[in-house]
């Protein structure tokens, strides 16, 4: 097993909440502030092996350094972003389309998280406010509003994360909320309705990080502090859980790469970077041996790359790993 820098880039963080890289739903590329007034997308070539610049973006000066999340769609072609009460697409030439956040989720809320289906016609919209979580669906082009789920609100401040199913019509908001936990909502789309999915997640659980689906879209790994936690889809029961390695604590992150499960952290005794790796059950991992990449993990791109960002630095450092 080894992890080998194929690419690196800058990345201008500012107000943008983690994770500050978003990847498009078929895992090939992924986007990034390269200032902040733009966003640029890399692309993974077919042999898995180098990556190149794909278009840039170029944002409303309105919104410009108030961004706070942005997702790219699935072509590459189309950008969404959010902030300052906007939710705005745009592509090459510019500006498409904009929506005020209170218009399409109602009086006081925030937009906090998006993501754009597989065929990058429609966009998630995660916000919330004081008394309520939404799950919007929109059209990507016009911005007008599908269909919403809302339900009760994150304990406050939570950092919103949405992950598309790679089958189910269907989106996965993770609230990392503190002490207070990791809560859960699930939301899917039949017959042009969309409709909240009751989970054993939507009070909260363990404080615990994203690490990704199992290859067929059946179990949702979520990594705690020294636990991996394997969860059914869509109603996230608890099906197992496993004790990380004596002395290794996770970071909250992971990656699903060929079936394997990646566990990202540290030696508690040393602070040194460490990778566990579990196999498909999710029950059998060991520490890797080796040098593991640096950075904190931003997620999975394509089915032998992952992308890496340092925790400090205005501009952040990232970086392309591929794993072999």
């Amino acid at each position: 097993m080894s992890f080998t820098e194929i690419a690196s880039f800058e990345v201008v963080h500012g107000h943008l909440s983690w994770p500050w890289i978003s990847f498009d739903p078929s895992g090939k590329r992924f986007a990034f502030a390269s200032s902040t007034a733009s966003i640029a997308t890399r692309v993974l070539d077919d042999d898995g092996r180098v990556v190149i610049e794909g278009p840039s973006f170029a944002l409303p000066s309105d919104l410009g350094a108030d961004v706070q999340a942005f997702a790219i769609g699935c072509q590459g072609t189309l950008l969404a972003a959010t902030g300052a009460g906007l939710v705005v697409t745009c592509d090459a030439a510019g500006e498409v389309a904009r929506a005020k956040v209170d218009a399409l989720a109602g009086a006081g809320f925030t937009a906090r998280a998006l993501a754009f289906d597989r065929n990058g016609t429609r966009l998630w919209l995660s916000a919330e406010s004081d008394k309520e979580t939404a799950l919007l669906l929109l059209d990507a082009r016009s911005l007008a509003l599908l269909g919403a789920a809302k339900s009760a609100a994150f304990p406050p401040p939570a950092m919103h994360e949405l992950m598309l199913h790679p089958e189910d019509d269907a989106v996965l908001l993770v609230g990392a909320c503190g002490e207070e936990g990791t809560f859960a909502r699930v939301a899917g789309c039949a017959n042009d309705e969309v409709s909240a999915i009751p989970t054993a997640l939507d009070a909260g659980g363990i404080p615990a990080g994203f690490v990704g689906f199992s290859a067929d879209g059946a179990r949702v790994h979520l990594a705690e502090a020294d636990e991996l936690r394997t969860h059914a889809w869509p109603g996230l029961e608890e099906l197992s859980s496993v004790e990380l390695a004596d002395d290794f604590v996770s970071s909250f992150a992971g990656a699903v790469l060929g079936g394997s499960v990646y566990i990202d952290g540290q030696d508690a005794e040393s602070n040194e970077d460490q990778v566990m790796k579990f196999d498909r059950s999710a029950i059998v991992g060991s520490v890797l041996s080796g040098d593991v990449p640096e950075g904190m993990w931003a997620g999975r791109l394509e089915t032998n790359a992952l992308v890496t960002v340092e925790s400090k630095g205005e501009p952040a450092r990232g970086r392309v790993i591929r794993v072999t």
